[in-house]
């Protein structure tokens, strides 16, 4: 593929010309310089896709210039149809004098109806003016279509309106047939109709729209033709939806709320920008906008991904809820669902969990009837920015400006001891024995503690007992007993702490929550304001070593893993199931037990002092991480993922 930036400018809009027969170069260059001199503040580019083996349609060469666009806007034309003026000339040198899209007066797109647009052909679609954004948000132009692509995104772009800017594009249509007709089109007509039979039939439009395209179909001699590929895809319901598949949006829920700083903002964000980086449509909606979010239900919609979203939690049922969506749901979790059963417990149709410890999994599965099926989707990794293009830790060791970091938060468990105090007597004991059996043995999840605790504390003949067998009443008990993980967890993560820096080591620290009477007498505590997201990417990328101590996840990988590894910084972590099962120890990372940190300080200095075969580590946890747990990754998880449920 060639690129060639013919006029390079602070514009509004690229116009990009795609040269698809080398012949005609010469001649789109000429015309093309004619019109930089009429529209000198036009970005115009060419596209050459004559050598490209792997560009077999216009669709595809047009995704593929996307990433070169530099302007807010941009509009496509073929080479043929440049060089013989097939297009809106003086409409787009208008819009090009323009300084933003609202400065446009007449948007003629207005005056058409999804409606009317349904009714209208390819040929009289004479000028498209699309935000860059608002293709790479609808998954580009579809890439299954050889001819009319423009057409069918235009009643995408339509469809989706309301998750879209409002100057999302300008169109117009002239009043005869402005372009070639190609007999590829029929396929998108056909395509069109079926994908909006069901809109068109309730508003009694789909007679009428149909004998419109066949009747274009006779006069063009492409009736048999055309009637072969409708109901070929109307009785091929597996290739239609290979044709929607990617162009019909994961509706991506997240509420913003200060949720651990903005992790959970960022996660949404970063999952979003990699499905448009991946071609795959997607939209972001904030949760509270409730309105907003039910208009979906007259689209078509592939999923609904709540980031442990409180959408699931408000279904009335004689109210517009979550249920009005006929697609599957996913709510991806990131605490045990004891901790947010609140968001599991109602009944929402088609719904999954995505968890990011097999435990959660498990649990969330077995323990909630809505839930369908549970399935383990970790969060993904990503490069601080000050590493773009860095490719190997040994070019950027020297800068490192922390030996040992470790972007966690600090709460004093003794502050939560109190709840223990408020427990009823009798669950108050199974916490005791609890809390009791996690310090002896660390590798023991919440769920797997309750039941020892109960083994231990009633005889087998007892088990009748409904604090064991009934399972409302054991999932009430262990969702009052949650404060023993809260409490553990702080427990292990201090001690963690205090022998390194008993040790004598310097641990680099974020956030009020580390400023605690409890820890004020330690010099080498090192604390810092806090930070975001963005800013603990480069923390990593300034961490020689990035200390973890997991929250409790005894089966699962957090984001803090995937970051230190994909920057580069030596992990130093606690153990997990899913850690071994994705990781080596000693050759890309170093794994630690809780209950044995004798050796611990003695590991980390080895590591800070023997630099090559800390490099070589990190070096092996990148290549595993770029390749297995990037974000682009987990689209493709919950692409397979959603291609298993129904």
């Amino acid at each position: 593929m060639n690129w060639i930036e013919l006029n390079k400018s602070k514009a509004l809009v690229t116009m990009v010309v795609i040269v698809n027969d080398y012949d005609y170069l010469e001649n789109v260059k000429k015309k093309a310089n004619e019109l930089i001199n009429e529209a000198p503040l036009l970005n115009l580019s060419l596209i050459g896709i004559w050598d490209d083996e792997e560009i077999d349609n216009y669709a595809k060469a047009k995704n593929k210039a996307l990433k070169y666009v530099s302007t807010e806007y941009v509009s496509f034309v073929r080479d043929s149809d440049f060089v013989a003026d097939y297009y809106e000339k003086d409409w787009l040198k208008l819009l090009s004098s323009c300084e933003k899209m609202s400065d446009f007066e007449s948007n003629p797109v207005e005056n058409y109806s999804f409606e009317r647009i349904i009714m209208l052909t390819a040929s009289r679609l004479s000028g498209l003016v699309v935000q860059v954004e608002s293709i790479k948000t609808l998954g580009g132009f579809n890439e299954y279509l050889q001819s009319a692509e423009e057409y069918e995104l235009l009643t995408r772009l339509k469809e989706y309106a309301p998750f879209l800017s409002k100057y999302a594009f300008v169109a117009k249509f002239s009043n005869f047939e402005s372009k070639p007709i190609f007999k590829e089109d029929f396929m998108t007509y056909a395509y069109c109709l079926i994908r909006f039979k069901d809109y068109l039939t309730k508003h009694k439009l789909w007679n009428q729209a149909l004998i419109r395209k066949a009747n274009w179909a006779i006069t063009f001699e492409q009736e048999k033709e055309f009637e072969n590929i409708l109901f070929g895809i109307l009785g091929d319901e597996k290739y239609f939806k290979k044709i929607m598949s990617k162009y019909d949006p994961i509706l991506i829920v997240n509420d913003y709320e200060y949720v651990c700083i903005d992790v959970l903002e960022s996660f949404t964000r970063e999952f979003y920008e990699a499905c448009k980086a991946s071609g795959r449509a997607a939209i972001v909606v904030n949760g509270h906008n409730r309105d907003l979010i039910y208009k979906a239900r007259q689209m078509h919609i592939s999923a609904v991904l709540g980031i442990q979203s409180g959408i699931f939690s408000d279904v009335d049922p004689n109210k517009l809820n979550i249920n009005s969506l006929d697609c599957p749901k996913f709510i991806n979790i990131f605490d045990h669902p004891l901790y947010i059963s609140y968001l599991l417990m109602f009944v929402v149709d088609r719904f999954y969990c995505l968890a990011c410890d097999g435990d959660y999994a498990k649990f969330a599965k077995t323990n909630f009837n809505s839930v369908k099926d549970s399935f383990i989707w970790y969060p993904g990794g990503k490069r601080a920015k000050s590493l773009t293009g860095v490719a190997k830790d040994i070019d950027i060791d020297e800068n490192r400006e922390y030996d040992l970091s470790f972007l966690g938060s600090f709460t004093d468990y003794r502050s939560l001891m109190s709840s223990f105090y408020k427990l009823p007597k009798g669950e108050r004991i199974i916490a005791n024995v609890m809390l009791r059996i996690l310090r002896k043995d660390s590798s023991l999840s919440y769920d797997k503690a309750y039941k020892r605790a109960i083994d231990e504390l009633f005889r087998e003949d007892e088990y009748t007992h409904e604090i064991y067998n009934e399972r409302k009443q054991r999932l009430v008990t262990m969702h009052h007993l949650w404060p023993v993980a809260r409490l553990v967890s702080a427990y292990y993560r201090e001690k963690v702490i205090r022998k390194l820096l008993d040790d004598g080591l310097t641990i680099h620290v974020f956030g009020n929550s580390w400023k605690s009477p409890v820890l004020k007498d330690y010099k080498k505590l090192i604390i810092h304001e806090e930070l975001n997201y963005n800013e603990a990417l480069e923390v990593y990328a300034k961490s020689k070593i990035s200390l973890n101590i997991f929250a409790w996840h005894k089966d699962g990988l957090s984001e803090r893993i995937f970051n230190a590894m994909f920057n580069n910084s030596l992990c130093v972590t606690d153990s997990s199931k899913a850690l071994k099962e994705n990781f080596k120890d000693k050759e890309e990372l170093i794994v630690y037990e809780l209950d044995k940190l004798e050796e611990l300080s003695e590991t980390i200095r080895y590591y800070l002092s023997n630099k090559e075969e800390r490099i070589r580590i990190t070096n092996n946890a990148y290549e595993n991480v770029k390749a297995n747990h990037s974000w682009k990754k987990r689209v493709q998880e919950f692409e397979d993922i959603l291609e298993n449920v129904d």
